[in-house]
C-alpha cells in the first residue's frame, strides 16, 4: 500500500467486518462529522479466516480512502464469537472457559475481550488475528472491538431503559439481539436465521424465556430491515410495540445516504 502521498490527517477511520461484508467511513472530530461511508458486500459470505483476509486485501487495493493514514483506527469484528461475563466472575487467565460451552475453541485460538464499566462486566470473544494483524501492517496502532460491546453502549447511550426492552441489529443472516432493563443487560445472544419465520421464533423464544408479553414490551429494530421487509411483518404480526429505529443521524455528510437504522454500529460508533 502507497502512503507516500498522503500526510497524516486528524480523522478517524472507522471498519466493520463481518461475513458477509466490508463497511468504513470517516469521521473528522473538528466538524463532528462523518464525512464518507461505504457497505461492500462479499459475493459468498464466509467465517473462513484465510478467505476473509483475501477479501479484505481486495478491498484495500480498490479504495482510495484505504491509503490514506489517520490518527485513529478503529476495527469492529462482527462475529458469533463471544459471550459476556459480569467483572465479579471474570478471569483474565480463564479466557477460553468463558466460551467453550457456547462455541468451539481450539487451544491456539487468540481470545481478547472489551471492558464495559457500564454494565461492569467484559465481553469475552474471539477476533480474526490475521484480519487484525493486516490492519496493523496498514495503519500502525488501531483499537479492535466486538460488534456487540460496540451495539450494547450505543444503545446504552442514546436510550433511558427501566422496563425491559429488546434491540435487535439485523444482518442479512443473522441477528443481534439485546435484552436490556433498569439500564443494565438482561440477555444478549446471536441468532443466525434463513426465513422470515425464524427471524420470528428467535425473537418471541427469546421473549417467552424471559417472560416478556408480546403485548407489553417494546421491541426496536436496527440494521438491514425496514418496515416492508418480511421479516417485519411476521414479527409485526406477535409484538404489538414493534418499530425500526428510525432517528436521523444528524452527524452525517449530506453525501451519506442511508437510513437512520442502518449501519447503526458504525455510523454511531
Amino acid at each position: 500500500m502507497n502512503k507516500e502521498n498522503h500526510q497524516q490527517n486528524n480523522k478517524r477511520l472507522s471498519i466493520q467486518l463481518s461475513s458477509d461484508g466490508f463497511s468504513f467511513c470517516t469521521y473528522t472530530p473538528e466538524k463532528n462529522q462523518y464525512e464518507t461511508f461505504k457497505h461492500i458486500e462479499f459475493s459468498t459470505p464466509t467465517t473462513s479466516p484465510n478467505q476473509l483476509l483475501q477479501e479484505v486485501k481486495l478491498i484495500f487495493e480498490k479504495e482510495e480512502e484505504l491509503h490514506k493514514t489517520y490518527k485513529e483506527v478503529v476495527l469492529i469484528h462482527h462475529n458469533n464469537l463471544n459471550s459476556f461475563v459480569p467483572k465479579a466472575y471474570f478471569d483474565e487467565s480463564l479466557l477460553s472457559n468463558y466460551l467453550e460451552n457456547t462455541i468451539k475453541t481450539f487451544e491456539n485460538d487468540f481470545i481478547s475481550y472489551d471492558e464495559i464499566d457500564c454494565i461492569n462486566a467484559n465481553n469475552v470473544y474471539i477476533p480474526f488475528v490475521n484480519i487484525n494483524n493486516f490492519i496493523f501492517d496498514s495503519f500502525g496502532t488501531f483499537t479492535y472491538l466486538h460488534s456487540s460491546t460496540v451495539f450494547l453502549e450505543n444503545i446504552l447511550k442514546e436510550f433511558t431503559i427501566s422496563k425491559k426492552q429488546m434491540f435487535v441489529n439485523v444482518s442479512k443472516n443473522n441477528l443481534q439481539t439485546l435484552v436490556i432493563e433498569n439500564n443494565q443487560l438482561v440477555l444478549a445472544n446471536y441468532f443466525s436465521y434463513v426465513t422470515k419465520e425464524d427471524f420470528a421464533y428467535y425473537l418471541l423464544f427469546v421473549a417467552e424465556q424471559l417472560k416478556m408479553d408480546p403485548n407489553q414490551f417494546t421491541l426496536t429494530l436496527f440494521g438491514e430491515i425496514n418496515e416492508q421487509a418480511e421479516t417485519f411483518k411476521v414479527i409485526y404480526n406477535y409484538v404489538r410495540n414493534v418499530s425500526v429505529y428510525a432517528k436521523l443521524n444528524t452527524l452525517l455528510n449530506q453525501d451519506i445516504k442511508v437510513l437512520p437504522q442502518e449501519h447503526y454500529n458504525l455510523l454511531h460508533l
